[in-house]
């Protein structure tokens, strides 16, 4: 059996947070019936194609899933169920928000099978969670974690967000020191990134927000990487730590380049080297479309997105496979490129592997960049 993974994304929010350019839509509670009606098909439809696949790894993202009822949620497990077979230890994640969450969910997720749960918590400061528009307190995090683990959840992450517009160091070190005092197996720290159309971009084009410079950028990154490895969590990604063994499987599938269908709304998949997405638009899906952008990838494509993404990782770029899948090593006719970047401390190799240091994964596109453009 090939393993795969499912993306299954739930668009619907609460509310809009100020820095989100994904596929959410708040207000929508009419139509969650009908999403799922359409969700439930599109899962049917692909049975016929998936012989042959196991399912490894699945993970409901948003959108907030925690906000639709758990009914929802367990139904679209067993049509999972019922399309292909899944591996006996899958891992099953589902994203939530801890304004969403009650006893009765996190229990009704555990006898679904879902075994994995990422909250948003963003920050802990209750002046910074405003300003990003989300709809839950500090406090509600910690209720949160401990609610899980009342429902037999021993596998959360937590989601922290820094670079933050008039976020300070201290404050991010109190949302570290926070994070690992509530004893998750996992934190993913993410840099915001201030994407165009957002409440958050128009924000600071006037002037009213004002984002942390690169060098506090690094030094919030560096803090987090030192302040987690003292509490036992290995950095395995640039935005992702654990604890041992509790690695998203999931990420790493991404990572890693394995197969994986997206379904939903907005969902993206990889599968047979073919990628493809879904209509972004909610009224797009719920009429029916689905498939686009069909793109079979080229020897180039693969290369680049090797490694593009193997570099994020703390493992790093395997140069043996490298040569078994491409053809011809790494090495050739990168040789000044990998000379001055080592020169430099942004990378090292051994071991058969190349991996980005603490400074490079500080400039991963950079680093990527050259080596591409050797």
């Amino acid at each position: 059996m090939y393993p795969l993974s499912l993306y299954i994304h739930i668009p619907f929010c609460l509310s809009k947070c100020a820095y989100c350019d994904f596929a959410s839509y708040p207000g929508r509670e009419g139509d969650w019936a009908r999403y799922f009606g359409a969700l439930w098909d599109e899962i049917d439809g692909w049975r016929p194609e998936l012989g042959g696949y196991q399912v490894a790894t699945a993970f409901f993202g948003g959108g907030t899933p925690t906000l639709v009822s758990a009914g929802y949620i367990a139904e679209t497990l067993e049509r999972c169920r019922a399309a292909l077979p899944f591996a006996p230890d899958a891992e099953i994640t589902i994203e939530g928000n801890p304004g969403t969450l009650s006893p009765e969910k996190l229990r009704a997720y555990r006898r679904a099978g879902i075994d994995r749960l990422s909250l948003g918590a963003q920050s802990f400061d209750d002046g910074l969670l405003r300003s990003l528009g989300r709809i839950h307190r500090a406090a509600q995090v910690g209720e949160a974690v401990r609610m899980a683990r009342d429902a037999g959840f021993n596998n959360i992450n937590l989601d922290l967000m820094y670079a933050l517009p008039g976020q300070t160091m201290d404050q991010w070190r109190v949302a570290l020191d926070a994070a690992v005092a509530l004893g998750v197996e996992h934190l993913s720290a993410y840099s915001l990134i201030v994407e165009p159309g957002t409440p958050m971009a128009a924000r600071v084009a006037r002037g009213e927000a004002a984002v942390p410079d690169d060098d506090a950028v690094n030094a919030m990154q560096r803090l987090a990487v030192s302040r987690l490895a003292d509490a036992g969590y290995a950095r395995y990604e640039i935005s992702n730590y654990a604890k041992p063994g509790f690695e998203c499987r999931h990420n790493l599938v991404y990572w890693s380049r394995g197969e994986y269908l997206g379904l939903g709304c907005a969902a993206h998949s990889l599968l047979r080297e073919t990628r493809f997405s879904n209509p972004a638009s909610l009224e797009a899906y719920l009429s029916g479309e689905r498939r686009l952008d069909v793109r079979r990838l080229t020897d180039a494509e693969r290369m680049d997105e090797t490694l593009m993404l193997a570099t994020r990782t703390a493992r790093g770029l395997d140069l043996v496979a490298w040569e078994r899948d491409f053809g011809a090593p790494f090495a050739a006719g990168r040789e000044g490129a990998l000379r001055r970047l080592s020169d430099g401390g942004f990378i090292e190799i051994n071991g058969g592997f190349l991996r980005l240091t603490l400074r490079g994964m500080e400039v991963q596109d950079a680093v990527v960049l050259e080596l591409t453009e050797a």
